[in-house]
């Protein structure tokens, strides 16, 4: 067992073919944490003949991989990769240990963070490293600072200060992955692992269709806002005509442009739950905090003023396009392209010139 805990560890997922996305942001992660502390990147992955995934996470980002290859280990069986993971930590002492803050992360994550124990920050969407001085604990160097939205328009930093090792989930899109470098050279190497008898079993596994809509899959995000309930001059308008707007813009994005395009909407649309757009805006439609995460090509916000908790869930899209009536709408002060105006003339226009119907 080593003295002091040391090493950026990092969950990889994978669907057997290939690592996640997520995974790959994770490493990306773990790459900027790792460097401020002057340590290493260790991936874990976890799974039955996995070494040519191994080497995908060495080529984008990972020093180590720790390959715990074993059938015991196939199908995904959370008991049994707690277990292992645990056997790892418990060995050998990380200094911080991301996982990815979706189903299985979260699922994973939490119960190893109780068996360590240690604590565990979720749901981040930045990370730090800095010297944090409490006036009761005293002062701790090179401390992992973990950044996730509050329950209001804040963020709030969270401090682990006195268990090893620091573990977070991070918010899927919150990071880049990076690129594959073929002169990365670094060290794989195989654990063995032999699960003890468990009082239950997985005995089929179904998949699951995609989500619809698959928000954090799309090219395009179109995303509604409060917004669409009036137009420029004030006046009430019917925010189906709004929807169908988005949707012939949709059209001509997918038809012309063959860019997967998906609508979204803000937490306020939801919440309002507007009687005329039930059925065709509901909950898998929404994006932010308390929403999805996404990261497409292009988003465009339409009609929404960009709270935090909506920012955060989409302030990496590689292009933003906003339209506001209001010119200090927050979102304008961040979108790549700010459109002030009113979206019942905007939107059109913008149909129209990406090469659909619209109008004038």
């Amino acid at each position: 067992m080593s003295e002091e805990p040391t090493g950026v560890w990092v969950y990889l997922q994978h669907t057997r073919s290939k690592l996640t996305g997520d995974s790959l942001e994770l490493l990306a992660a773990g790459r900027a944490v790792a460097e401020k502390l002057g340590q290493e990147v260790t991936g874990v992955l976890l799974g039955s003949g996995l070494s040519d995934l191994a080497n995908t996470a060495v080529l984008h980002g990972a020093d180590l991989v720790l390959l715990v290859d074993s059938p015991a280990l196939e199908p995904y069986f959370n008991l049994a990769y707690v277990d292992a993971i645990y056997g790892l930590v418990r060995e050998r002492r990380p200094y911080v240990f991301l996982f990815a803050a979706n189903e299985v992360g979260k699922d994973i994550a939490a119960r190893v963070a109780f068996k360590v124990p240690t604590g565990l920050a979720t749901d981040n969407v930045q990370l730090a490293v800095e010297d944090y001085n409490n006036p009761a604990l005293g002062q701790f160097k090179n401390l992992l600072i973990q950044v996730r939205p509050d329950f209001g328009t804040r963020l709030a930093r969270i401090y682990t200060p006195r268990h090893r090792p620091q573990m977070a989930t991070v918010r899927p899109g919150s990071f880049s992955p990076l690129p594959e470098d073929t002169t990365r050279m670094g060290k794989i190497e195989k654990v063995g692992f032999q699960p003890p008898a468990y009082p239950a079993r997985v005995t089929e596994v179904v998949e699951l269709p995609p989500p619809v809509p698959d928000l954090a899959g799309a090219d395009v995000v179109i995303s509604l806002g409060l917004g669409v309930l009036k137009d420029g001059s004030g006046k009430p308008r019917d925010p189906r005509e709004a929807y169908q707007y988005a949707m012939e813009l949709k059209g001509v994005l997918e038809q012309k442009h063959k860019l997967k395009t998906e609508i979204g909407a803000s937490r306020a649309l939801i919440y309002a739950e507007v009687k005329a757009l039930e059925g065709v805006i509901g909950r898998s439609n929404q994006v932010g905090q308390t929403g999805t995460t996404v990261k497409p090509k292009v988003y465009i916000a339409v009609g929404i003023s960009g709270a935090l908790q909506h920012r955060v869930g989409m302030q990496n899209s590689s292009k933003i396009v906003a339209i506001n009536l209001d010119p200090e709408a927050p979102i304008l002060k961040f979108a790549h392209y700010p459109i002030v105006g009113d979206l019942y003339e905007e939107l059109p226009k913008l149909t129209k010139a990406l090469g659909g119907g619209g109008v004038a």
